[in-house]
């Protein structure tokens, strides 16, 4: 038998798929996003004004309420957290089926989801964004549980508790500026919501328990994959 072909070609398009992969695990940990009425920045001069870079990572938090945490609220809020288009955050509109992040219902749990800022999504549950353009995280339920379906005003429109997400932009114009953030004590996951309590499964709109963290599954697959790269490597990118 004779010894077996190399198949450099496959090996280059396996490096590129793997860099642009990389792409989508790369970026900053935005400061992360308390969602109650203690928190002031929805209530600062020109609203809470966000400038994420296609890469980066935001979290979204519904802080509990007993026991009480450092973000918490007197009494505990409820919400459901939506993206929306910049017209309809203006207008604190949420359209009839709408795009749901998170469910603020749980007062005895820390709940967060995870957005990744992409412009081409990987999994099923991704968002994908544009760079240069606006979008909203606005809450219209009034806070209480009774409110919670509603599409339109509430305290996106009473108190300002929306945030304007400025894609791909700077405040100064030109490329944004990098700082280090502070890290949260938490695994960084897909975009899934989940509590902060281990052992609980979620689904996104659903809070109930934490989704394997990204770098993980890459650490798991890569070594194995690129030697030799076969078509079904290849559908797992193009799927």
């Amino acid at each position: 038998m004779g010894a077996p072909h190399s198949r450099p070609g496959g090996v280059r398009v396996g490096a590129l798929l793997l860099l642009g992969f990389w792409g989508l695990v790369s970026g900053l940990s935005l400061e992360p996003v308390y969602w109650n009425s203690a928190n002031k920045r929805f209530q600062a001069e020109g609203g809470y004004v966000l400038y994420p870079q296609i890469g980066d990572r935001l979290d979204l938090l519904c802080p509990r309420a007993r026991p009480p945490g450092p973000h918490s609220s007197p009494n505990y809020e409820f919400y459901k957290l939506y993206l929306v288009g910049g017209a309809q955050g203006r207008r604190c509109e949420a359209p009839p089926a709408p795009n749901l992040l998170l469910t603020c219902d749980r007062p005895d749990l820390d709940l967060r989801f995870t957005i990744k800022f992409q412009e081409y999504s990987p999994n099923l549950w991704g968002h994908e964004f544009r760079s240069h353009h606006d979008y909203y995280i606005i809450a219209t339920s009034d806070g209480t549980r009774e409110g919670l379906e509603s599409l339109q005003g509430g305290v996106c429109l009473t108190r300002g508790m929306k945030v304007l997400l400025r894609v791909g932009q700077s405040p100064r114009g030109g490329a944004a500026p990098r700082k280090p953030v502070s890290e949260m004590p938490m695994e960084r996951d897909r975009g899934a919501a989940h509590s902060l309590q281990p052992g609980k499964e979620n689904m996104p709109g659903r809070n109930e328990g934490p989704a394997p963290p990204f770098p993980s599954l890459l650490r798991s697959w890569i070594p194995a994959a690129f030697p030799s790269p076969s078509p079904s490597f290849f559908r797992f990118f193009f799927f």
